[in-house]
């Protein structure tokens, strides 16, 4: 099967369904929209369906859009989709719980600088993360294993971790007081090749400031434009 992930340079949507492929040994390709199409967004947008991104491209004729949906497909590739009926459904409460924390901290981290930055870092730190941490703790003080369905992980856990790793760019001691939390990031990075892929990835640098990333020891800037400018 070939499978392509189309998106921008973020550290956002297409985290989970990355991770997903790599922890089950799938391929795929990741291409930016600007090289795929060889065109700019901007040029582009109007002909694709919705106007949105990512999308996955199966097989070079089949597509999908949304990212939730993406994702619960790809859960069946990957083998990361419970079968019990209830748990199905809890893994899928999990996730859409996980998508809640999606805005403002993707945007903030990948997008956003100056004063909007600081002023939505001090919102997501003080009056939105504490709230959404203590439910996720909560619930993995309920569970019987390593992540939140037992020992096995399942979608919800890969988009949990993509999003608990984003608080962590915003404060490294953001878990300090939620030891389940912790302990789940732990044993989500011991997964099969996660750690090469958190390895691999480019460096995002310049939070705040001039968010870009480090690819190929060049400075993209982050978005959907590779020649924007600060």
């Amino acid at each position: 099967m070939d499978l392509k992930l189309i998106y921008g340079n973020m550290r956002a949507l297409c985290e989970a369904p990355q991770m997903m492929l790599h922890y089950a040994d799938i391929p795929y390709e990741y291409k930016m929209v600007w090289d795929h199409y060889g065109s700019s967004w901007a040029e582009v947008k109007k002909d694709i369906i919705f106007n949105r991104l990512p999308i996955l491209i199966i097989n070079e004729d089949k597509y999908l859009w949304q990212s939730n949906t993406i994702i619960r497909y790809l859960s069946n590739l990957t083998k990361t989709k419970p079968s019990d009926e209830f748990q199905l459904a809890y893994c899928d409460a999990v996730f859409e719980s996980t998508h809640e924390m999606f805005f403002p901290l993707n945007p903030t981290i990948n997008m956003t600088f100056g004063e909007k930055y600081n002023s939505n870092k001090k919102k997501l730190l003080e009056d939105i993360l504490p709230n959404s941490l203590n439910n996720f703790e909560k619930l993995l003080q309920n569970s019987s294993g390593n992540f939140f369905i037992g020992n096995d992980p399942f979608y919800c856990d890969f988009n949990a971790y993509h999003h608990f790793s984003m608080c962590l760019i915003l404060d490294k001691n953001i878990f300090s007081n939620f030891p389940n939390l912790k302990k789940f990031i732990n044993n989500f990075e011991k997964l099969n090749n996660i750690k090469n892929y958190l390895d691999g990835r480019p460096e995002l640098v310049e939070l705040g400031k001039s968010p870009h990333f480090l690819i190929d020891g060049k400075k993209i800037p982050t978005g959907l434009n590779p020649n924007k400018k600060y």
